[in-house]
């Protein structure tokens, strides 16, 4: 059994490794993402300033209704990722995808921007992943990290909704129809890393991008 679990520690660092390697491929994507933050609502990160506590502890899910990296298709594959931007970062992808699907996953969310230029990959892994939803709430979880937000609401009780968003007139396409949340529960605990914020940036939106020109 040892000598398993080992083998398994070996291949999920191998996995890392080569997602920190070359990206090279054609890639596509059509997503929902649910995402939530330590910075205060709504995230200042969104418009190129700096994050509210000088640092971004960041959990998303993606959720791929269509998409591919290289030759492999990832149509219906779900992944969490949880990180500290721009330092270190987590790839959790459900546990019935396979070894490859699980290895493009990591790849394509690197290429469209979740692993900024020397960010460490610190996990690849297969996991299961529960979601809930409600009219205004939104819970998913996996065995390390839970994360619950809540809608914003403005004017006559609407959905408050940020369109147009660009960061150094670059359009941002995983933020397309961002719909504001606020965190009720944002948790991270493993043996490395560990952190837990409430009342922070939550937020839904659509994720489209390929790279094609």
């Amino acid at each position: 059994m040892k000598r398993l679990i080992i083998t398994g520690v070996m291949a999920l660092a191998l996995m890392a490794a080569m997602v920190t390697s070359a990206w090279a491929q054609e890639w596509a994507i059509k997503a929902d993402l649910t995402d939530s933050c330590s910075c205060n609502p709504a995230c200042p990160c969104v418009f190129g300033s700096p994050p509210t506590l000088g640092y971004c502890d960041d959990v998303g899910l993606v959720e791929i209704k269509q998409g591919n990296y290289g030759d492999v298709s990832l149509d219906g594959i779900s992944l969490v990722f949880t990180s500290r931007f721009g330092e270190w970062v987590k790839f959790s992808i459900n546990k019935d995808a396979t070894d490859e699907q699980a290895k493009a996953a990591a790849k394509l969310m690197a290429a469209i921007g979740f692993k900024p230029s020397g960010t460490k990959v610190l996990l690849i892994e297969k996991v299961p992943i529960s979601i809930e939803r409600t009219e205004d709430r939104i819970k998913f979880s996996i065995p390390s990290t839970t994360v619950e937000i809540e809608m914003m609401k403005g004017l006559n009780g609407k959905p408050i909704k940020i369109q147009n968003i660009s960061a150094q007139n670059v359009p941002l396409p995983l933020l397309i129809d961002h719909t504001q949340y606020k965190s009720i529960t944002l948790s991270h605990d493993s043996k490395d890393k560990k952190f837990s914020y409430s009342g922070t940036n939550g937020l839904t939106a659509r994720l489209e991008a390929t790279s094609k020109k």
